[in-house]
């Protein structure tokens, strides 16, 4: 490859790797994911730095732990001032642009890219802030309701509908998506670009066209790997979640199980079909020669594990993403060691010709680039859990097979993955000779002693400020696009026949049949 790669990142939301293929899953139906696996690198254990949307891709963007650029939960702002992929990118001569989600909270919605092609799905504001004092968090209190938690209330929603809200924003980002590709394949910008494309699907509700939803039958749809667990026999946190998600008032039955899960596997293959558009018109459009394509998901989702749902737990399905990359200069293979979304950030920048030397940001990532061409990797990763059904920041650290939970509000777990992959026993205080080292390490990279008093403090004043601004005249922080005035592309005052029509067309690039998707 002589001139610079273009670089496509497919963002899911909500997707745990271990129900793909590629990952071992045998339900789902996802053949463009499948055949990007195929001629890839799939990372088998990449985790998310935090299960929680914004979080975890304000982390993705800035290379960064999400604490430590204050990105506590939903509610807090990305803030102008952090360095992302997209800013070194577009100062390095790309393109970016982004159609879809980013969650990003603040009055700069852009953050590095040069151009949005569709507004938010979620507020910009700060109305998603957490109460602000969670310290004397008590299960079994009436909790108020706190907006952008999901409840368990949409497992028993699962089932087709003819449309709903996400499916309207998903149809939108890849019209958009693919509708760029065309026009920079037409256009005389000949920069390399950066594109994020970025879905809202799989996030619950576990809902779904029946176009989707009769992919599968019910005797199709698998049963959780490790069965429902009662609540009083679930580790402290997990049954603080238990109540964060209401679901001692809502009994659900293997039915609500199985109906979930099949809603679920059907918004998957929904989005496989959506990548598979985005793909095809990457082949049409003449790029893909020379475009390395990135697949991952912000976070996972428990889907019944252990009866639980949704996420904001450091249990591997939830935290546990699909990570593929597809450079068309490296060979296909697997990668078994441990790896993080804050990885992207340098690899992004690698794969752009950017020198390690001018990256002037400190970064909790690792350019995974060395492993595409099979060279070894090693280290920890680490995620963390703050916000919501908690009564303490939770953190972890995974290096090799081990992987270790701490807090100061409960206890300790220590998982050894090679012999127990479901996470079923806890280790910890057993003479693991590991758990000293990893204690160690989580207590050097999170200020626990201080962190819960850093986030309180900026939840109190994040209310405030959300009370405030919305308050006598608004101003809203939400992007709207651009509206097609003086659009271009269309017939206007002057065009003649044919030479406008024709300034529309776009040939087909490839000389045979289409290259392999």
């Amino acid at each position: 490859m002589t001139q610079k790669p273009n670089i496509i990142l497919f963002m899911v939301d909500q997707l745990t790797s271990f129900v793909l293929k590629s990952y071992g899953g045998t339900v789902c139906k996802t053949p463009n994911i499948d055949a990007l696996a195929k001629r890839g690198t799939v990372f088998e254990n990449a985790y998310c730095p935090y299960p929680l949307c914004a979080p975890s891709r304000f982390g993705m963007m800035s290379g960064r732990l999400p604490s430590r650029i204050g990105a506590y939960d939903n509610g807090a702002e990305f803030t102008a001032s952090t360095p992302t992929f997209a800013h070194y990118l577009r100062a390095n001569g790309y393109y970016t642009c982004i159609s879809g989600k980013m969650h990003f909270v603040g009055p700069d919605q852009f953050h590095g890219f040069e151009e949005r092609l569709t507004t938010e799905i979620y507020p910009a504001d700060m109305s998603w802030t957490p109460e602000a004092d969670f310290r004397d968090y008590n299960k079994d209190e009436e909790r108020a309701y706190t907006f952008g938690v999901s409840t368990i209330d949409t497992v028993r929603d699962a089932g087709p509908v003819a449309r709903s809200m996400q499916i309207d924003y998903d149809e939108d980002v890849i019209h958009h998506a693919v509708r760029e590709l065309y026009t920079r394949a037409r256009g005389t910008d000949d920069r390399p670009f950066m594109m994020t494309v970025s879905l809202t699907h799989p996030h619950d509700p576990y809902v779904i066209t029946r176009e989707y939803w009769d992919l599968y039958a019910d005797e199709d749809i698998d049963a959780p790997q490790v069965p429902h667990t009662p609540v009083e026999e679930r580790d402290a946190h997990s049954q603080s979640l238990y109540y964060h998600y209401g679901q001692d008032k809502c009994e659900l039955s293997d039915k609500d199980y199985r109906n979930a899960r099949r809603g679920y596997y059907g918004m998957i293959s929904y989005i496989d079909d959506l990548f598979g558009r985005l793909m095809r018109a990457l082949n049409d459009s003449g790029f893909s020669e020379n475009t390395v394509v990135v697949f991952a998901s912000d976070h996972g989702d428990m889907i019944g594990e252990r009866g639980m749902w949704f996420k904001k737990t450091l249990f591997n399905p939830a935290i546990q993403v699909p990570l593929l990359i597809a450079h068309p200069d490296q060979d296909p293979r697997r990668v078994v060691v441990p790896v993080s979304l804050l990885d992207i950030f340098p690899t992004l920048l690698d794969i752009a010709g950017i020198e390690e030397d001018a990256i002037k940001t400190p970064l909790d990532g690792r350019n995974l680039m060395p492993t595409l061409r099979g060279e070894l990797l090693t280290g920890p990763v680490f995620a963390e859990h703050i916000d919501g059904g908690t009564s303490a920041p939770r953190v972890c650290v995974r290096d090799g097979d081990k992987k270790l939970v701490i807090s100061r509000a409960y206890p300790t777990q220590l998982f050894d993955l090679a012999a127990d992959p479901l996470e079923q026993t806890n280790i910890a205080g057993q003479g693991d000779t590991d758990e000293a080292r990893l204690t160690q390490l989580a207590e050097e990279t999170w200020p626990l002693d201080t962190l819960l008093n850093d986030v309180i403090t900026s939840q109190v004043a994040r209310k405030l400020i959300d009370t405030a601004l919305s308050t006598g005249r608004e101003e809203l922080w939400d992007f709207t696009p651009r509206p097609l005035t003086h659009n271009t592309k269309y017939v206007r005052r002057g065009d003649t026949f044919p030479t406008v029509e024709r300034r529309g067309y776009l040939p087909y690039k490839d000389k045979g049949p289409h290259h392999e998707l």
